[in-house]
């Protein structure tokens, strides 16, 4: 799992039927000083969110399982965080 922020919302002008109704947005990973890091991405969720809203989010072949039916996807959002607390010894 990794801590991102949306930045924006993805919209298919045609879908193939496993993504009827799911919403896709574009997510930006961000660092322990939640700046920016990597390249952007595509990820697959239940609910829309906002831009600038913070999420959790599964990667890999762990995101495939987070639909039932299953969906082919690399990353889904899992949560919405309201706070973080990174300790400093932690860094």
């Amino acid at each position: 799992m990794k801590l991102s922020r949306v930045i924006g919302t993805v919209v298919l002008s045609k879908a193939i039927a496993p993504y009827t109704g799911k919403v896709l947005h574009l997510i930006e990973d961000l660092d322990e000083e939640l700046k920016p890091v990597g390249e952007t991405e595509v990820s697959a969720t239940w609910q829309a969110m906002r831009e600038g809203v913070l999420v959790v989010v599964e990667v890999a072949r762990e995101a495939v399982n987070a639909f039932d039916p299953p969906l082919a996807v690399d990353a889904v959002i899992l949560a919405q965080v309201e706070h973080v607390f990174i300790e400093k010894e932690a860094r």
